[in-house]
């Protein structure tokens, strides 16, 4: 009988996830619509707008050399977006139906992050329900950040220094599908790495992270996070370095958020003594 309970239970939570993943799954669709429907504005206002001189990181990068009395760096007119081609048949499609996407899944997240939560709340004690809810808000916080760092500074700093780099003299012509893989790539891949110290958090909560190991290995976690940085940036050195930092800087939050996790539980292991 009690076997039975369990397989019932095990095809419960089976069924319980499939509906939390159905609804994750028709959200993103929702706003991979909205995307579709506003396309026009989101194409020149969003997507191409990193490749354009009035971009306003290129602006502020303009406003902050001339405050402090520097040439600034950014003063020849541009827009990269009208030197962009296809030469495959079906690039423009893709290119479109990957940036639908992901804009779809940026828009949904917090609806996704809040379906997640909706399936592991039953199993959780009622403290852990309640940190739980800050880790909610903190996941679509810190994805939603990296997406922006991405967007704002690694994204136009990158393309702008690729774009204009000419040590042979020969004119950088794009591919489309160039552009929109490296959009897709460094937003998405900025949102998760941006995650560390959610994941630093749930790990030290089960016990297999330690501050003190993180401290141990800052050197190795230096390498690695080069390594990531590398990975999900384009291949030169300046958006490697841009994308690093933040990422160094996670790292040592990581190392407060791990610190913080080990002494509430020393607190409540020293209150259980006491009443036990």
């Amino acid at each position: 009988m009690a076997k039975e309970e369990r397989e019932m239970s095990f095809l419960g939570h089976i069924v319980e996830l499939r509906g939390h993943l159905i609804r994750s799954i028709l959200a993103i669709v929702v706003g991979a619509i909205i995307v579709g429907i506003f396309w026009d504005f989101l194409l020149q206002k969003i997507i191409m707008a990193p490749l354009k001189s009035d971009f306003p990181t290129f602006q502020i990068f303009n406003s902050v050399a001339k405050w402090i009395g520097m040439d600034q760096p950014y003063t020849e007119k541009f827009d990269m977006s009208k030197d962009l081609m296809n030469l495959d048949p079906s690039g423009q499609i893709t290119s479109q139906i990957s940036v639908v996407l992901i804009c779809g899944l940026i828009i949904a997240i917090p609806y996704v992050v809040w379906e997640i939560w909706k399936f592991i709340k039953p199993g959780l004690s009622v403290n852990e329900q309640k940190s739980a809810n800050g880790t909610v808000l903190a996941t679509t916080f810190f994805f939603l950040l990296g997406v922006t760092f991405s967007y704002y500074l690694l994204l136009p700093l990158s393309t702008q220094f690729l774009f204009t780099y000419n040590p042979f003299g020969v004119n950088n012509e794009w591919k489309l599908m160039s552009y929109i893989s490296l959009f897709v790539q460094t937003l998405l891949g900025m949102g998760v790495v941006f995650l560390l110290p959610i994941f630093a958090y749930f790990l030290a909560k089960v016990g297999i992270l330690t501050p003190k190991f993180l401290k141990t290995y800052r050197r190795h976690a230096f390498v690695v996070i080069l390594t990531i940085a590398a990975i999900i940036t384009p291949n030169d050195f300046l958006s490697m370095m841009i994308a690093a930092f933040p990422l160094w800087v996670l790292y040592e939050f990581s190392i407060l958020v791990t610190s913080y996790v080990v002494k509430k539980q020393l607190k409540e292991s020293k209150k259980d003594l006491v009443k036990n």
